[in-house]
């Protein structure tokens, strides 16, 4: 219960940052979805709206102007993962197009299994992310050690918040385009949130305990 609460409250925290900057914002949103129609540069583009985000987080607003330093400055780390991520969507559909096809007995259940493989993939991806941009030593691999180890400590709140950044995606595009054109920098925003929540979380957890054990 306490996940699915640290997840609502990363939710309100992260939609009152972003509609109280909803200008730059905007700005940010659309700026990332045109170097992401390249495909190769959307990883990097998302870097760039994390980085202006997590500014945001700290009370500074750096708008446009922190999206395009963050994007140059992470460029060359970030390529890379983001050409990793376009493979495992290459291989990800290409396997579920051709189960979901097949008459092979066991093809409904693969099909069920490797979507459920998939979604912890991108979840984890999207946490790693966020974990890149709040830590100090910027290393890929240290980003998906944080990562995944906050999906197994946090199980519920990362999954929770996960499907509120997908369901947020699919509800700005369907039915309201305001939301949608903010909607990446309002995704990176959630991401932050609940990781600078379970951060918090965890550190009131040892704190009371070290004083307990006074």
């Amino acid at each position: 219960m306490k996940d699915f609460r640290n997840s609502w409250d990363a939710f309100v925290k992260a939609l009152t940052l972003w509609w109280g900057d909803w200008a730059n914002q905007v700005l940010v949103s659309l700026s990332a979805v045109l170097l992401s129609l390249t495909v190769v540069l959307a990883v990097p583009a998302y870097v760039g709206v994390l980085e202006q985000a997590r500014d945001l987080t700290h009370g500074v607003r750096t708008g446009i102007g922190g999206m395009w330093l963050g994007f140059r400055r992470e460029l060359r780390r970030s390529l890379p993962w983001g050409l990793l991520n376009l493979a495992a969507v290459a291989v990800i559909g290409f396997t579920l197009w051709f189960y979901a096809y097949s008459s092979f007995m066991f093809a409904p259940a693969l099909v069920v299994l490797i979507t459920l493989i998939a979604v912890l993939y991108f979840v984890w991806q999207y946490f790693s992310l966020a974990c890149y941009s709040l830590q100090e030593e910027k290393r890929i691999r240290l980003a998906w050690k944080n990562g995944w180890a906050l999906m197994l400590t946090r199980p519920w709140l990362m999954l929770a918040t996960g499907l509120l950044g997908a369901g947020l995606s699919f509800v700005s595009v369907r039915f309201f385009i305001p939301l949608a054109l903010g909607s990446p920098a309002l995704i990176a925003l959630l991401g932050l949130t609940a990781v600078q929540k379970t951060l918090e979380s965890d550190s009131v957890t040892s704190q009371a305990g070290a004083e307990g054990s006074k």
